[in-house]
């Protein structure tokens, strides 16, 4: 059963004697009822725009969380490759089998970390992605070259053989010292960025 105000406001008009009593008394009942009525609404407002705060924190603070790990992983496997690959370039003078166990690791290592950052790359910062796949590409083209040329049997250098394994030798040696370190920085002040500092 609802109410019909108009009735209620007029009976309330002939008993009190009067139409001006009867509408005061109207307006205060409904400015009781609309503010009772935007109270609760404003507060079932502020309560799920703080639900909604809280999720969106919870949600972000994971994306976050989850980018530091990428980061610090991928930092992990530029060190590595680093290691390697200046073991790699080192080994040219040790005998074939240290040398191909040598260019072996270098050779994984680089692919895994090129797979590694296409797995990763929404977490990293396009300049970061582009910056490592370089890296990977270049090293990874200067490795195979140098161990082509390092796998020639001595008896069949020629000046010019030896020539072009020291520029190939030479252009390994850069892209670990130059590349790397880049690389590295970069991921450092992403991960620096992440932490607020």
């Amino acid at each position: 059963m609802s109410i019909n105000w108009q009735d209620v406001l007029i009976t309330i008009g002939s008993t009190v004697g009067g139409g001006g009593l009867a509408l005061g008394a109207a307006a205060w009942l409904i400015k009781t009822a609309l503010t009772s009525k935007l109270a609760r609404d404003t507060e079932a407002f502020k309560a799920e725009l703080q639900r909604i705060a809280v999720e969106h924190e919870v949600r972000f603070a994971r994306l976050h969380a989850t980018r530091a790990k990428v980061i610090a992983d991928l930092y992990a496997r530029l060190v590595d490759a680093e290691r390697d690959g200046d073991r790699f370039v080192k080994v040219q003078v040790w005998d074939a089998e240290t040398r191909r166990e040598a260019y072996e690791t270098t050779e994984r290592n680089l692919v895994e970390l090129y797979f590694f950052v296409e797995k990763n790359r929404i977490y990293l910062p396009e300049p970061v992605c582009e910056l490592l796949k370089d890296f990977v590409l270049t090293v990874r083209g200067n490795a195979v070259s140098m161990n082509i040329y390092a796998s020639i049997d001595p008896v069949f250098n020629t000046q010019q053989l030896i020539e072009e394994r020291v520029k190939v030798v030479n252009q390994v040696y850069v892209s670990f010292q130059g590349k790397i370190p880049e690389a590295r920085k970069a991921l450092e002040a992403e991960f620096r960025t992440i932490l607020g500092g």
